[in-house]
């Protein structure tokens, strides 16, 4: 697996959200870190500074849904915004 799949993943993967945030897509399906193609990348390439935030980003996403789904919007919204920093943080480590 090459950086740039398990980064054009999680891109996907926050894109996804939302979109069913926004009332545009369905509901995605949530994954583990451990699960998604950065857990698997990383189980490969420790990295012990990227476990907190990547888990982090999944916790936040998984958040953002469950917030959407009990309708509160902005809880949702405002998930979604601390998500893409995290998505960046990430990024800046994979390519550094």
């Amino acid at each position: 697996m090459i950086i740039e799949q398990v980064v054009l993943a999680h891109f996907q993967y926050i894109e996804r959200v939302a979109a069913f945030l926004e009332g545009s897509g369905p509901e995605p399906e949530l994954s583990s870190p451990e699960a998604c193609t950065m857990g698997e990348w990383l189980k490969e390439h420790p990295n012990p500074e990227m476990a907190e935030p990547h888990a982090r980003f999944h916790e936040i996403l998984a958040r953002a849904v469950e917030a959407k789904k009990a309708g509160r919007e902005d809880e949702a919204r405002s998930l979604l915004d601390q998500a893409y920093p995290l998505y960046s943080q990430l990024e800046r480590m994979l390519f550094d």
